[in-house]
């Protein structure tokens, strides 16, 4: 792999281009999953390639190939240049890239147990008695779907400006789901992902989230009512503030959808450029949302991102002001930073880096309530919300509105009756500002691969989000 990499730096420099980056870019996967203790997919794929992207006149080429060969090699590079030179003729602004430490490094995620080794039928095993325990659960369960995925991501990277760096990453997760019909027919669904080996389904608890979810789908089908439109304190916990954080924080303060390069799944921002280092409010002053690629085990650790650069920890929003962007080194360059912060991601071979969200979450209060428990004690009259159902967002990523799969009533400081259906719909800034009280307990959960950017090419991508449970006052609840 390293001879790819040299053969095409080489000639990229003897065609006297300004840059020239090669990626080398390969995952393997594996797919399990039941339904109603049937198989339902077993699925394997490996997919490995290289990209070769270039500036040259002030303009960016890009060319990839899955051959490997050596004229082959050569003829993706001056693809990539002849790309360049055309578009060239065309830009706006020439490609200029913030300046870079060079590296040379290796790294490769930690684990004990590589999924790839163990055998298929163990894995089965596993799933069918996650099914079993749902099954157990009674007659109004109807669909049952259990699910465990693994993926091996490899990285080779070179650029003229003398970086070389390997990295391998290891994700290992399950899914497990109800469908109850009663009353109604609801799903009750939890999945979770970490950068670990198949020592990580033990370490999830798969057997006892396979319980949870068996139910609660039966208390929403049974008992949930809907709950009555109001405007209320509201508390989240980690996953599902995650999401929240990824849809209003997360993508609005990606640096290429603010310029008006990306608009795909939902648009570009409401953060534009006279918002940066104007105080502007984005939040109460509780809130701390922190981009950590550093952070292992989650799912978007990563040492270095796809363009070479050291990954780092910095504030999106600090004590509720907006403080940063997610960059690469293109975007960074243009609003004057000295340094990229390591945003730029790819998901396949043939696809260019886009600057994408690693683990964006909320700074826990170490004043606050110990737990869930005494945050709910604190809270007289409110709604609890619990994991993912639906969301939508403006193309500003201002208004939006979520639904929660379950949710429950709180009245003077106790959960009361459950709740289905449960929406929640708010302004980005005036939800931030109503944060009002956190935990001092906090966890960070993988959402991926799911984040989808960069159409009609669309990369999916491993992140993660959370934080503490929180609670936000003010918040508009309805059903839906």
């Amino acid at each position: 792999m390293e001879d790819i990499i040299n053969l095409a730096l080489k000639e990229a420099e003897s065609k006297n281009v300004n840059f020239a980056e090669v990626r080398i870019f390969g995952y393997d996967s594996e797919v399990i999953a039941l339904r109603n203790a049937e198989i339902d997919q077993i699925g394997r794929a490996y997919n490995i390639g290289y990209g070769v992207r270039v500036i040259k006149n002030g303009a960016w080429g890009f060319a990839s190939s899955a051959d490997i060969s050596k004229e082959r090699v050569k003829e993706v590079v001056n693809n990539a240049i002849k790309e360049a030179d055309a578009t060239s003729k065309v830009i706006k602004r020439p490609v200029e890239l913030s300046e870079e430490p060079i590296i040379k490094d290796t790294y490769k995620t930690p684990f004990k147990i590589d999924p790839f080794d163990v055998d298929i039928e163990e894995k089965l095993e596993i799933l069918k008695k996650a099914d079993g325990i749902i099954a157990e659960k009674g007659d109004a369960i109807k669909v049952r779907q259990t699910e465990m995925g693994f993926y091996k991501v490899y990285l080779n990277y070179g650029n003229t400006e003398g970086t070389r760096i390997k990295q391998e990453e290891l994700f290992t997760g399950a899914k497990a789901s109800a469908t109850a019909i009663a009353n109604d027919n609801q799903r009750r669904a939890i999945g979770l992902y970490e950068m670990r080996g198949f020592e990580y389904i033990d370490m999830y608890n798969f057997e006892e989230k396979s319980e949870q979810v068996a139910q609660e789908a039966i208390v929403l089908a049974t008992e949930a009512v809907a709950p009555k439109q109001q405007k209320t304190a509201f508390i989240l916990e980690p996953f599902q503030l995650g999401l929240t954080i990824h849809e209003s924080c997360g993508h609005p303060t990606e640096l290429d959808r603010v310029l008006g390069w990306e608009a795909d799944f939902a648009g570009t921002s409401f953060l534009t450029l006279d918002k940066l280092g104007k105080n502007y409010q984005y939040g109460s002053e509780k809130v701390n949302l922190v981009n950590d690629p550093t952070i292992p085990y989650v799912l978007g650790h990563e040492k270095y991102d796809h363009e070479g650069v050291e990954t780092k920890r910095f504030y999106v929003v600090k004590n509720g002001i907006f403080n940063d962007y997610q960059t690469d080194r293109q975007t960074a360059k243009i609003i004057g930073k000295e340094h990229s912060n390591g945003n730029a991601r790819i998901a396949r071979y043939n696809r260019v880096p886009l600057v994408r969200m690693s683990n964006l979450y909320l700074e826990a209060d170490p004043e606050g309530p110990k737990d869930i428990d005494e945050l709910i004690a604190e809270t007289k009259e409110g709604i609890y919300g619990i994991g993912w159902k639906s969301h939508s967002i403006d193309d500003k990523r201002t208004n939006f509105q979520f639904s929660v799969q379950l949710a429950y009533e709180i009245k003077n400081g106790e959960l009361a009756i459950p709740l289905k259906n449960t929406i929640y719909q708010a302004v980005t800034p005036e939800f931030w500002g109503g944060l009002d009280l956190m935990t001092k307990e906090w966890r960070i959960d993988g959402l991926g691969p799911s984040c989808g950017k960069g159409a009609p090419h669309t990369q999916t991508m491993w992140v993660s989000h959370g934080g503490p449970y929180a609670r936000f006052q003010g918040v508009n609840i309805f059903s839906g």
